[in-house]
């Protein structure tokens, strides 16, 4: 068992993009970036998550990008209701393998309630969640099946 996250800190130079790449933030004091990214995770910095079983923190905002030698079976657990409303996270894959996300019947994405997101073995495949009610939301996926 492996759960190895590593955030990437933005830089324009260097990248990746996003909040904080060319300075500070100027007018925007450290509050309003956080607040910024915790409504859209793809703002902040990239988490590569290279281990074989990563846990993803509810509470926070995240921007991760599965870079595994292997499969990673990712687990999730429930957002805190109110407090957590409206927090995103985005999983995405930029390997080979057919990763799982775990969240026991929190998977909102139109249907009965699900618990496990599959990743097709393909870059690229992934999705982009929004906390809301104690409960994930399903803002966008591609290559991912739900059950």
């Amino acid at each position: 068992m492996t759960q190895i996250q590593t955030p990437i800190t933005p830089s324009i130079l260097q990248g990746p993009r996003g909040i904080g790449a060319r300075n500070a933030g100027g007018a925007y004091s450290q509050d309003s970036q956080q607040d910024l990214i915790d409504g859209d995770s793809l703002q902040g910095g990239i988490i590569l998550l290279t281990g074989t079983t990563d846990a993803i923190n509810p509470h926070a905002p995240g921007n991760y990008i599965i870079d595994a030698g292997a499969i990673d079976a990712i687990t999730l657990a429930a957002p805190t209701g109110e407090v957590d409303d409206n927090l995103s996270i985005s999983i995405y894959s930029d390997t080979l393998f057919a990763h799982t996300v775990t969240a026991t019947a929190l998977f909102a994405n139109g249907t009965a309630l699900k618990t496990l997101a599959t990743f097709a073995a393909f870059r690229g495949s992934g999705l982009t969640l929004r906390a809301m009610d104690s409960v994930w939301h399903v803002i966008s996926s591609q290559g991912v099946t739900f059950t």
